[in-house]
């Protein structure tokens, strides 16, 4: 009978320990994040089972992003948005997904809820009083001025568009004008952002609130001839310098140089770049499509990657997935580890008078020398920016290729 008791105990115990996860609900999501000053920031998505996959739908105006990586822990649904260190986390209750939008690396966190519901992100009765359609000069942070560049179109009272900087874009935001204000917003697993701007005289006064983690105050003109920076003219070389050269190690912990038989005689592209930046990815995706249909066995691409991750082997571990998820055919190297610090980075290629942006791509001739320091990335979502980058990338390339050098 003691043993009887017994193994009911153990039974009762083993049950007491387990956890049952209710199956989310199969549809179209309106969801929200929580931004630091309580606002709601709003995404939709749509998820769906493929054999026998659970998948997450994310659409952001023109853009679709899937995540696959859905995994059960606990008594959560972990939705996981490699190469990111995102994460959201939830629980199923009954039309709901209730929990949180996590980084991993940084422990910063916000909640999260979502619900069946096949409605925009915003709505308003009210109509609009202006339309957003054109280029706007714009000054981010303006106690300490930041310059940057809206561009947008509208339709109705229905906004698309993005915010270009040096930096390189806020890619896919949309959402609404009504009355004086607008609503902006998009998600992208890395980047939730929401801008809240009100319009006052000739002058759009607003702020762009990145999830929990920060709000930067903004002001921006209708301006259609204003341009930024040129790209290339950001960083330079040191006086004294005509070339670069590294050492780092690739996933497979062999170290790589620009001294390697691989590059010799070739042009060469290096892409300075953090699996954690979509903007990086953005540029990633464009120069494999660009290999895919221009392939030259004198042209070379090698990726020097500037990690979050605190450890060399979490380091490691994203960049192979990146590898992995997105079929990059060229070495992408370790530089950094354990922040993302750019005079950090720095000490490592001194030939450089600065860096302010990641990505940031020096184009290399066949003779070793640095042609072009491009600082940032124009992304799909700027448009006519994206394709005149494109436009002025195969001709650069073009060019040197067909140098011939004594």
């Amino acid at each position: 009978m003691r043993y009887l008791k017994l193994l009911i105990l153990f039974v009762f115990i083993i049950q007491s320990c387990s956890f049952t996860i209710d199956e989310p609900k199969l549809g179209e999501y309106r969801a929200e994040i929580k931004t630091k000053d309580g606002s709601i920031l709003p995404f939709k998505f749509v998820l769906f089972n493929e054999s026998d996959k659970l998948i997450m739908k994310v659409e952001n105006d023109k853009e679709t992003l899937i995540y696959d990586d859905i995994v059960y822990a606990e008594d959560s649904i972990k939705i996981l948005m490699p190469p990111y260190d995102a994460v959201i986390i939830v629980k199923s209750e009954g039309e709901t997904l209730k929990g949180r939008y996590l980084k991993e690396e940084s422990g910063k966190e916000a909640s999260f809820y979502a619900i069946i519901n096949d409605k925009p992100k915003f709505t308003s009765d009210k109509e609009a009083d202006f339309s957003l359609d054109g280029k706007y000069k714009t000054v981010f942070r303006p106690e300490n001025p930041y310059p940057g560049l809206g561009i947008f179109t509208q339709k109705d009272n229905k906004v698309s568009g993005t915010f270009r900087k040096n930096t390189g874009d806020t890619r896919y935001l949309s959402g609404i004008t009504f009355g004086d204000s607008i609503l902006l917003s998009t998600f992208d697993g890395a980047h939730p952002y929401l801008i809240k701007a009100v319009k006052k005289g000739d002058t759009i006064f607003g702020n762009l609130h990145y999830y929990s983690d920060s709000i930067t105050e903004f002001w921006m003109i209708q301006d259609d001839d204003y341009e930024l920076a040129n790209s290339k003219s950001l960083t330079k070389l040191k006086d004294g310098f005509q070339s670069i050269n590294f050492n780092f190690k690739d996933i497979n912990g062999e170290f790589i140089s620009l001294n390697d038989e691989q590059f010799k005689n070739k042009v060469v592209v290096v892409q300075i770049l953090g699996t954690w930046c979509p903007n990086c990815l953005d540029e990633t995706q464009f120069f494999l499509s660009y290999i895919e249909e221009n392939p030259n066995q004198d042209l070379a691409f090698v990726g020097l990657s500037v990690e979050a991750a605190k450890t060399e082997e979490r380091a490691m571990k994203r960049i192979s997935n990146m590898i992995d998820k997105f079929e990059i055919p060229y070495p992408i190297l370790l530089a950094q580890y354990g922040g993302t610090d750019k005079e950090k980075f720095l000490e490592k290629l001194p030939m450089l008078d600065n860096i302010i942006s990641y990505p940031t791509t020096i184009v290399i001739d066949k003779t070793g020398k640095v042609n072009s320091i491009h600082t940032g990335f124009n992304g799909p979502a700027t448009g006519q920016a994206f394709i005149d980058y494109k436009s002025e990338f195969e001709s650069e390339i073009k060019g040197l290729l067909e140098l011939q050098h004594e």
